[in-house]
């Protein structure tokens, strides 16, 4: 065949692939769409504690097939300490520690909170090491200097309790319930005086 042939050919198989990959991605676009709303619907009916069952549920089934995820893990006890269940937090969170090459800040005062509820609200000596090992690892670690403060406060050290407040405020992190920390130093100032 000459060369003047394939070009028509060449050419009607490329539109033909572009339109029928055009339709063809138009109607996985569509099909995503209408299960995502299935999905919405299906959970619309669901509880708050319903909806963590199953993602407790889910998180299961995945780490049933990939026992070493660490990520996995850390999802399923942020899951357990949504849910109440502290003791379970716990333990997976020390599931995810192990796994994890360099633990993060995030992963101590994870496990350090689900220990504190788990505790009954008190700062262990336990609880301390990781919130401990979470400053030194990020010194403006948002969950550890917030349970610091809390437990400031709760002790009557209205003082320590600002200061570790204006420390995370002064840290300019992103997502920081700004409002809510000015409250709460607010409110300790007035017990102050």
């Amino acid at each position: 065949m000459s060369k003047s042939l394939w070009t028509p050919i060449i050419t009607s198989v490329l539109i033909f692939g572009s339109v029928a990959s055009y339709y063809l991605l138009n109607d996985y676009q569509r099909i995503e769409t209408q299960q995502a709303l299935l999905s919405a619907v299906y959970f619309e009916q669901l509880s708050a504690s319903e909806i963590s069952d199953k993602r407790i549920l889910t998180l299961q089934d995945k780490l049933y097939d990939d026992k070493q995820n660490a990520k996995l893990w850390f999802q399923l006890g942020n899951a357990y300490l949504y849910n109440g269940e502290y003791d379970n937090a716990v333990l997976v969170f020390g599931y995810s520690t192990r796994l994890t090459p360099s633990p993060t800040a995030t992963l101590y005062s994870a496990k350090a909170s689900a220990l504190y509820y788990a505790g009954g609200q008190h700062l262990t000596v336990e609880v301390k090491t990781l919130l401990n090992q979470a400053l030194s690892l990020e010194p403006n670690n948002e969950t550890a200097l917030m349970m610091l403060a809390s437990n400031e406060f709760m002790n009557v050290r209205y003082q320590q309790a600002i200061d570790l407040w204006v420390q995370l405020l002064d840290s300019d992190q992103q997502g920081l319930d700004r409002v809510a920390i000015i409250n709460s130093i607010n409110q300790a100032k007035q017990f102050i005086k």
